[in-house]
């Protein structure tokens, strides 16, 4: 059995990281890096060995303020999501994932939004960057990948992932009183969405590991009575994460200490007429630590606390119950590969 004193945020990579992004627009973002050494919000590059499989879910809350004013008629108190997804590795280079993300929207007004989400389909490409053979996709590798040789290093790891949702999720649901809710708080949003990824990683020490990634998603427009299309999104996230712990095959067989710093511009909603939505979107920081704890080397727990140090958004004073105007948020996955 091994511990180390603090040196820093960081980890080393362990045989099983996958980067997932799957968004709710403008109800907080998803995504889905698992596996021991892997941040929580932040993607990691790694995808899943062929024919490996692993199962995933995810809980986030987000509780938000209130003012007192006309901005809390009809607004927003608490919203919490889960994500279910299943992955599976095609080939050592490319994964492909399913999530079923389940929406509970809690309204001032006493009213209740929920039901399953828009079902997401994602396939992710690993590659990294290497003194011995350049560019290259991920292959079956050992445990001198994972702990720190000086080949390994040098490495950079990439990943590109790409998803779109498809318009399943429930869109009818109702207030207290019968009449139908907006769009912005139902659990689906009709029509599909997509999401681009990119991802970095590089381990900085034998223990220590930088990632970040840049992701773009855009909605397509609902026409319908009611409808408009949420403002698309760009988010970027840094994460430094430190194997503090390690004992391999134990109960508990690793513990990592993460430090994220989470990036995110919302552009304007726009409604069914694409006349755009001023009092809405806006750019934001999050300041979010965690840990993760592994358990026999395959199953993980991870925990995140998001909190806002900074923000600029629209017309500030006319927005409530949104990105940025949470009193925090805070995230729990639990994760198993097989």
């Amino acid at each position: 059995m091994k511990a180390r004193s603090f040196i820093g945020l960081a980890v080393g990579y362990a045989w099983v990281f996958v980067p997932l992004t799957s968004a709710q627009a403008h109800h907080g973002g998803v995504s889905a890096a698992f596996g021991p050494g892997s941040p929580v919000e932040t993607s990691s590059p790694m995808t899943l060995p062929q024919g490996k499989f692993v199962l995933f879910e995810r809980v986030e809350v987000a509780p938000f303020k209130t003012f007192g004013d006309q901005r809390d008629e009809g607004g927003n108190d608490k919203f919490t999501f889960t994500n279910t997804l299943f992955g599976f590795g095609i080939t050592d280079a490319v994964s492909g994932y399913v999530s079923l993300p389940y929406a509970r929207k809690e309204l001032i007004n006493d009213s209740t939004s929920q039901g399953f989400g828009d079902i997401n389909l994602i396939v992710q490409y690993g590659f990294k960057y290497g003194s011995r053979d350049g560019y290259k996709g991920w292959y079956s590798f050992d445990r001198d990948d994972a702990t720190g040789k000086d080949y390994t290093l040098p490495e950079w790891k990439f990943g590109l992932s790409f998803s779109t949702t498809l318009p399943s999720g429930k869109i009818h649901n109702r207030d207290r009183n019968g009449e139908p809710l907006d769009v912005s708080v139902q659990p689906g949003f009709a029509v599909p969405s997509y999401n681009i990824t990119g991802i970095a990683s590089k381990m900085v020490s034998s223990h220590w590991t930088w990632s970040g990634d840049i992701q773009f998603r855009t909605f397509t427009l609902n026409g319908g009575s009611g409808g408009g299309k949420p403002g698309n999104e760009t988010r970027l996230n840094n994460a430094l994460i430190w194997e503090a712990f390690e004992n391999r095959g134990a109960f508990l067989s690793r513990v990592d200490l993460i430090g994220e710093a989470n990036f995110l511009d919302l552009r304007k909603d726009m409604d069914q007429d694409r006349i755009l939505d001023d009092a809405s979107g806006g750019s934001m920081m999050y300041l979010s630590p965690g840990a993760r704890f592994t358990f026999y080397d395959r199953a993980s727990l991870g925990l995140l606390y998001k909190k806002i140090v900074w923000k600029d958004l629209n017309h500030e004073d006319q927005q409530q119950g949104g990105e940025g105007l949470e009193k925090y948020r805070f995230i729990a996955t639990f994760s198993v590969s097989f």
